[in-house]
C-alpha cells in the first residue's frame, strides 16, 4: 500500500471523543473585515506576521497542499459536518484545490480531552503520522495552549514527480537545466495535516471560528509563539483568548490575504522570495478600498 494511502487510513482512524459543552454554529459565508493602520507600522507587522506563518528555511519553498480533503471528529455529527463545509469553503476561496465529498481526509481536526495524551496514543498506534514520505521524523512544535498541529510531507521535483527515498537514505534529484540559484530543485507538499484541539479550548467558540482556526493551522506552517512579535489581527489568536476578550468572528483580512497569496506564488521559488511576494500582496490588500469576500 502506498504511504499516502496508509496516511489517509490513519487520519480516518484517529480516535473520536464526545464533547459535553459544544460550540455554537454560525453561517459559512466568507467575509473578512479590514482595519486601518499606519503604513510603516503596518509593514513591520506584515513582516512579522508572514515570518510567523511560513517557517521554512530560505533554501526550501513553502509547504502547500496540492489538494485538500478535510475531516473532523470529536464533536456532534452536525458540528463536524459544519466545520468540514467551512474549511472546504475557505480553501476554495483561497484558491486551494478541494477534493470531492467522497475523498479520503488528508486534513484531520480531532477534538480531544488532552492533546498530550492523544499525541502519545497516536505515536503508538499510527507512527506513519509522524514520518515524512522519505522517513524523516516530522517536527512538532511544543505549544502551551489547547491545540497542536503538524504536517506530513513529501517532496516533488520540478516535473511534479514524488522523490522516492532510497535504501541508502540518499534521495537523488534529476536536474532539468534551470539554475538552482533561481529555482529550488524540489518543493515540499503536505500529504496530510493533523490538528488536535482540547475540548476546553472550544468553549464559547462558534463552528466558524473553530473551522477558520483549523484552516489557518493546516494551510500554514505557523510557529504560534512567533505571533507575539506582531499585533496583526488573526483568527489564530482565538484559542488563547479568555471569556470576555474581543476575538475575531472569522478569518481576518490579514488571514485571508496570506492564504490567497501563499497559494498563488510560484511553487518552486525559494521561501525568501515567496515571503517577499506575500508581504507585498498583503500590503496591497490591506490598503485597497472596498470590502472583501
Amino acid at each position: 500500500m502506498k504511504p499516502i494511502h496508509v496516511l489517509a487510513l490513519a487520519l480516518m482512524g484517529a480516535p473520536a471523543v464526545s464533547q459535553d459543552r459544544e460550540p455554537s454554529r454560525e453561517q459559512d459565508q466568507i467575509v473578512v473585515v479590514g482595519e486601518q493602520n499606519q503604513p510603516k507600522k503596518q509593514r513591520e507587522e506584515i513582516q512579522e506576521f508572514v515570518r510567523a506563518l511560513s517557517t521554512e528555511e530560505w533554501d526550501s519553498p513553502m509547504t502547500r497542499f496540492e489538494k485538500v480533503c478535510p475531516g473532523v471528529r470529536g464533536l456532534s455529527p452536525a458540528q463536524n459536518t459544519a466545520i468540514v463545509a467551512r474549511i472546504r469553503a475557505v480553501a476554495a476561496a483561497a484558491g486551494i484545490e478541494v477534493g470531492d465529498k467522497a475523498c479520503q481526509p488528508n486534513l484531520r481536526m480531532v477534538v480531544v480531552p488532552d492533546k498530550d495524551e492523544m499525541l502519545q496514543l497516536l505515536k503508538s498506534k499510527h507512527p506513519v503520522l509522524f514520518r515524512d514520505y522519505d522517513g524523516r521524523p516530522v517536527e512538532i512544535v511544543k505549544e502551551d495552549g489547547p491545540a497542536t498541529a503538524w504536517h506530513v510531507r513529501e517532496r516533488l521535483d520540478r516535473r511534479g514527480n514524488t522523490l522516492e527515498p532510497s535504501e541508502s537514505g540518499v534521495t537523488y534529484v534529476d536536474f532539468d537545466g534551470a539554475s538552482p540559484r533561481v529555482l529550488a530543485l524540489y518543493r515540499p507538499v503536505a500529504m496530510g495535516s493533523m490538528i488536535l484541539i482540547e475540548q476546553k479550548g472550544l468553549i464559547g467558540l462558534t463552528t466558524t471560528q473553530i473551522a477558520d482556526y483549523a484552516a489557518m493551522r493546516a494551510f500554514t506552517t505557523i510557529y504560534p509563539h512567533r505571533l507575539s512579535r506582531s499585533n496583526a489581527p488573526t483568527i489564530l489568536r482565538v484559542m488563547d483568548s479568555r471569556i470576555g476578550d474581543v476575538t475575531p468572528l472569522s478569518l481576518t483580512q490579514w488571514d485571508f490575504a496570506f492564504l490567497k497569496s501563499a497559494y498563488s506564488v510560484p511553487p518552486y521559488s525559494y521561501s525568501s522570495s515567496q515571503r517577499s511576494r506575500i508581504r507585498r500582496a498583503i500590503d496591497k490588500e490591506l490598503n485597497a478600498d472596498g470590502s472583501r469576500k
